[in-house]
């Protein structure tokens, strides 16, 4: 924290791809399996929004269902996302249509999947931060979009025990707000007893959920694919919290 800051009041982390591992890695192998241009589908999703089949789903406005997944891999095949990722990219334009067809459910379930495992660097972090919060004057929270699996799906086990990890638990599919909606991050501020944006570090995966907490005064952290221990790095110059061992430390 420099001498110019304002303390820092809430710590918030996003889960997938923060805490734990990241599903755009499935969105890649999949393009890479099915021959879909680098990085296509997550643009066809940001396309989609407020009111894509993706965006839906985290705000728990559609089920998880056959009727999702139709959606869903119809705003990827969108011949308008089609051309407006050729033509932000300056690349020729190869067919009027996607040449492709999605499986959404294999695709969802893929990125799922790739989100079930905690990262033990953040994690640890997490818990430190969140063990000397009482005395630094601060709360550890998760503000993460999610999706509301089925009843009993077994990737709902851990869930309660993650949850408890944080003072704070802000989900998407529960308040009916997503990431970078400005309506998410003051209920996150509210649930965290903040009023001065400033006081609130964030670290999150996805630049747009950056850009949109740092209207209100939020202190970003980029979490990069394989950067967690540098993202952790940055934490620790903030928050003045040892977080990393030696041997972590070392690789960064």
């Amino acid at each position: 924290m420099t001498a110019n800051s304002p303390p820092i009041n809430a710590i918030f982390f996003d889960i997938g791809g923060v805490c734990a591992g990241s599903p755009m890695l499935a969105i890649a192998e999949y393009e890479l399996a099915n021959n879909i241009p680098t990085g296509y589908i997550n643009f066809a999703i940001v396309a989609s929004a407020p009111t894509g089949a993706w965006q839906l789903l985290e705000r728990a406005e559609t089920p998880l269902n056959s009727a999702f997944y139709n959606a869903f891999a119809r705003d990827i095949c969108s011949p308008m996302s089609w051309r407006s990722f050729h033509a932000a990219r300056h690349i020729p334009l190869p067919s009027p249509h996607p040449p492709f067809k999605i499986d959404a459910e294999r695709l969802f379930w893929n990125m799922m999947e790739r989100g079930r495992t905690l990262d033990p660097v953040m994690m640890k972090a997490v818990d430190k931060l969140r063990s000397v919060g009482k005395e630094k004057g601060w709360k550890v929270g998760a503000l993460t979009n999610d999706y509301r699996y089925p009843d009993r799906h077994p990737f709902l086990r851990g869930k309660p025990e993650l949850r408890g990890r944080f003072d704070v638990w802000i989900a998407s599919s529960e308040c009916g707000m997503r990431k970078p909606e400005e309506e998410v991050y003051r209920f996150a501020m509210e649930k965290a007893g903040v009023e001065d944006g400033r006081g609130v570090v964030f670290c999150d995966d996805i630049g747009a959920n950056l850009k949109g907490a740092a209207r209100l005064g939020w202190r970003g952290i980029k979490v990069a694919i394989g950067g967690v221990r540098e993202a952790v790095g940055e934490l620790e110059r903030l928050t003045g919290v040892e977080l990393l061992d030696e041997g972590e430390r070392s690789r960064l």
